[in-house]
């Protein structure tokens, strides 16, 4: 029986990334405690999706890792950091589609609306669109989330529709490279 290949993203992605006001890592073992009192914030998932009790947090935490670990990488999640402390988290998740992928950002409360989300997907997106990394990077987020509309629309993400119940935007390599020119480079 013949077995589908698993496309290989993992070489598109980078390990430690730094911007001008973040630090981001791969996501540890040691970083449970914070993926936990994100998942189960009801203010941070308002939006996102249910509240997770410690448990499913738990099971959540190791569901990443071991995709962290799977041969090949089917995701990485990235802890942030910035002013000496963790601020949140940075997703990258290999997409069906063949050289795509999902990213998203959780943002602690005294993390947001500091341009976080932005300078971190900012930061990715200019490592994994690059020539030979992903071909386009994708992200969705539930309908009236006014941040995650201002985000992406600062991006200039664009924007698919509703696909289900998410609002659904895309950054291709192609438009990524045309606004990086737009910018002089990044």
């Amino acid at each position: 029986m013949l077995h589908p290949t698993v496309f290989d993203t993992s070489q598109a992605w980078p390990g430690v990334f730094a911007t001008p006001h973040l630090q981001a890592s791969p996501l540890a073992d040691g970083d449970a405690a914070l993926f936990a009192m994100l998942y189960g914030d009801p203010d941070t998932m308002h939006h996102v999706g249910p509240v997770l009790d410690r448990e499913a947090a738990w099971r959540g935490f190791s569901a990443a890792r071991a995709q962290m670990r799977a041969q090949p990488p089917r995701a990485r999640y990235w802890r942030l950091d910035a002013d000496g402390g963790a601020v949140g988290l940075l997703s990258l998740v290999v997409d069906p589609v063949p050289d795509c992928a999902e990213t998203g950002v959780l943002l602690a409360g005294d993390g947001r609306g500091r341009g976080f989300a932005a300078e971190a997907l900012s930061g990715l997106l200019s490592q994994v669109l690059r020539e030979s990394g992903l071909c386009a990077v994708w992200t969705r987020h539930r309908p009236g989330h006014a941040a995650a509309v201002g985000l992406m629309r600062g991006l200039r993400f664009e924007a698919e529709g509703m696909h289900g119940p998410w609002s659904r935007w895309r950054m291709t390599r192609a438009r990524w490279r045309a606004l990086v020119g737009e910018r002089g480079g990044d």
